[in-house]
């Protein structure tokens, strides 16, 4: 989650403790309620308040809280300088439901049209795309040598020029084939939860590589 749609912050009064945020877009607040129900069920944190908050890219959905202990720690697994980062500590992410909080909170599933001679339509399979622009390449280099050690899937880097204030830069987008997205799919669907938005968002890959 925290290398995905969460964001923690140092307490200057109390560096015993980190507060939590934890956000989605409107479409995904049942996956806000699903991960604020598995904070409360995992580390016994009084549940929390879920609001809604209106930004430039629409309505969000969030909960926050602080929390000592393991949890600041790991905070501190995945930030370097205060942004989110992967860090070498990614080898502490050896199980499939990190995977699987990755792939709901940054992944997207692709369903590429295509024409046969005759005009009519078919789909290629599902395969799987990892928002990881936000990270340099060194370290998308680090998650995809990772994902390939521990699970054996191998992955692409498709880097992307765009223009951001006046300059050109370049982000790492990560880009599975469909052979290795359903070895991901396998592993993770267990992991998947079980809300309306992922069903929608996973679709075509329960169509494809089933559940």
């Amino acid at each position: 989650m925290i290398l995905g749609d969460a964001y923690v912050r140092r307490r200057a009064k109390q560096r015993s403790t980190v507060e939590w945020t934890i956000s989605h877009s409107e479409r995904c607040a049942d996956l806000v309620a699903w991960k604020r129900d598995e904070f409360v069920r995992l580390f016994g944190i009084k549940k929390p308040v879920i609001h809604a908050s209106q930004n430039g890219e629409g309505m969000k959905h969030l909960f926050s809280f602080t929390a000592g202990g393991r949890m600041r720690i790991i905070s501190r697994w995945f930030s370097k300088d205060g942004k989110r980062s992967l860090t070498q500590k990614i080898r502490f992410m050896d199980h499939p439901v990190g995977l699987a909080m990755l792939l709901c909170d940054d992944g997207s599933v692709r369903k590429r049209k295509k024409f046969h001679r005759d005009g009519s339509v078919y789909y290629l399979k599902p395969s799987f795309t990892i928002a990881t622009h936000s990270f340099p390449l060194e370290e998308v280099q680090r998650l995809l040598g990772h994902l390939s050690s521990v699970f054996g899937i191998t992955g692409l880097i498709n880097p992307e020029r765009r223009m951001r204030n006046g300059e050109r830069r370049e982000y790492y987008r990560s880009h599975f084939n469909s052979e290795n997205s359903k070895q991901m799919w396998v592993l993770v669907r267990s992991y998947v939860p079980q809300v309306p938005s992922m069903d929608a968002k996973f679709a075509y890959a329960y169509e494809c590589f089933g559940h």
